[in-house]
């Protein structure tokens, strides 16, 4: 089953050097997206299997400067994935979440994920075979 990864960055640059490293470990490029606009995000991470709510939260973090890498891979190569993207910043979507909130962003409360993995600061969703992520 090929499975989404998503995962928030505070800077380009930071994006930008986990998707070098994702190619250099084997991952197609045509499998890695940076996004830095909000523009049609949330559509796409929620056809890519992420829930309405993280999808949001993700828009958020774009909107305040953030830019969102998502990842397309197979079932063997999410552990690899999510390792490069913890080594290389990637932001607490929760914590972010939170403080948005705090400060009177009102976005959905985080949902449950029951059939995506919260690996600390980087999320896996299942993907639909056949449904492809796409700018």
């Amino acid at each position: 089953m090929t499975k989404t990864v998503t995962s928030l960055f505070h800077s380009e640059q930071h994006a930008a050097v986990a998707a070098s490293r994702l190619e250099q470990a084997g991952i197609p490029r045509s499998g890695i997206d940076i996004w830095s606009t909000p523009s049609n995000l949330a559509p796409v991470l929620e056809d890519g299997g992420v829930s309405r709510s993280d999808a949001q939260a993700y828009v958020e973090g774009v909107l305040r400067g953030g830019f969102v890498l998502i990842v397309s891979c197979a079932d063997d190569e999410v552990s690899r994935v999510v390792d490069i993207l913890d080594d290389e910043g990637v932001l607490d979507l929760d914590e972010h979440r939170a403080s948005w909130g705090s400060e009177g962003w009102g976005g959905p409360e985080a949902a449950d994920r029951p059939d995506g993995t919260d690996n600390g600061r980087v999320r896996v969703h299942p993907r639909e075979e056949g449904s492809q992520v796409q700018k």
